[in-house]
């Protein structure tokens, strides 16, 4: 008998709730099918059998699950499985022909509070109702309980943590250049062809900041304290680029990774952010997505948008903005008045472990990889 216990998978929580079982309890499975989902503070991830055989479940939908704890048996079925622990019941089952949504405890706690009408709650067309869909349908949908204080979503909350925790902790400076930009869209049209996918200035952002890695290493370290009286500030230095990205689709700022974004052509670039673009729209990251980063490109690409501040990632120690493309008319080397476009590139960072002068040959750097 082999048990499905719970992994730890994040540092951010201590527990997570089942969102959805893909096998019916009782139900054959074979070794690596997915067999149940997990819901983290930012990230949905799909559990695995371990072992062929069939599965016998011991927690049920909504159930709020710690790292360790068994939530199933897989076995030959000739025995019966231990007797479950004690968990937490799901707000409301359905039968197997029923219509009515499954609604998890948490979202229905939500429900319950802000007396949100079961009928709209069936508009959704959802088979699993998740603490989330029920703040988005409040967030947009104009309830009557607009002017109470609202939980943000699990996205929102992880994002407040790195944003309060950046804050409190890491004494960020920050310096910005201007790109003209008019070159690098040009050749970024030409790779796109040649690489039959969609190549822009972030897919040339990313690829410039990752192949300067090894010139400027200490803006890809980790800064940490080391144990001794009153600690001391050192630095971890990072073996390869592992270059974040910001992705905001509506429902959520993520920040997927790039992991050895150095050895990645531009058209490897390009597919992968186009999958984590889908994947943000379909709210289904997993937390290897998300994990790993070293340094952090936030893309800004509102037209009205000429400055972004970022801030610095815990853990990490520069983080670079690329705001939209603006127009302008300037004057050329002979004088002759032009129109260009140009961005704005800016790069926030810890300033106990780089200062000005490398923050800014850092940028150069990356501008004039940008834009050689």
């Amino acid at each position: 008998m082999t048990e499905l216990s719970v992994p730890k998978l994040n540092n951010n929580d201590t527990e997570y709730l089942l969102v959805e079982w893909l096998a019916e309890d009782g139900a054959g499975v074979l070794k690596g099918d997915p067999v149940v989902v997990l819901e983290t503070s930012k990230a949905a991830e799909e559990l695995v059998a371990e072992a062929d055989g069939v599965l016998r479940r011991t927690a049920e939908t909504g159930a709020t699950c710690v790292p360790g704890e068994v939530i199933a048996y897989i076995s030959d079925d000739s025995a019966p499985p231990p007797a479950a622990a004690d968990h937490e019941a799901p707000a409301r089952e359905t039968d197997g022909e029923s219509s009515e949504p499954i609604i998890t405890a948490p979202a229905q706690a939500l429900i319950d509070e802000h007396g949100v009408d079961p009928a709209r709650i069936r508009a959704l067309g959802k088979k699993v109702i998740r603490r989330a869909d029920v703040t988005t349908l409040m967030e947009t949908g104009g309830d009557n309980a607009s002017s109470r204080p609202r939980t943000l979503p699990a996205v929102q909350r992880a994002v407040a943590a790195a944003v309060t925790r950046s804050h409190q902790t890491i004494p960020a400076a920050f310096t910005a250049v201007k790109l003209d930009a008019g070159p690098a869209i040009a050749r970024a049209r030409v790779l796109s062809k040649e690489a039959r996918a969609l190549i822009g200035l972030p897919e040339l952002l990313v690829s410039a900041v990752a192949s300067l890695h090894g010139q400027f290493p200490m803006c890809f370290a980790e800064p940490v304290v080391v144990d001794g009286p009153g600690g001391e500030l050192a630095v971890v230095p990072s073996s390869a680029p592992n270059v974040g990205v910001t992705v905001d689709v509506g429902d959520g700022l993520y920040v997927p990774v790039l992991r050895g974004a150095d050895r990645l052509s531009l058209g490897e670039i390009a597919q992968r952010l186009t999958a984590y673009r889908t994947t943000a729209m379909r709210g289904a990251f997993r937390e290897e997505d998300l994990a790993g980063g070293n340094i952090v490109v936030t893309l800004h690409t509102d037209a009205a948008v000429l400055l972004a501040v970022p801030i610095v990632f815990p853990g990490q120690t520069c983080a670079l903005s690329l705001c939209a493309p603006q127009h302008e008319f300037a004057l050329d080397s002979t004088g002759n008045v032009v129109k260009r476009t140009t961005v704005t590139l800016g790069l926030a960072f810890d300033h106990r472990v780089v200062n000005g002068r490398e923050a800014a040959m850092f940028l150069n750097a990356v501008r004039k990889t940008v834009a050689p």
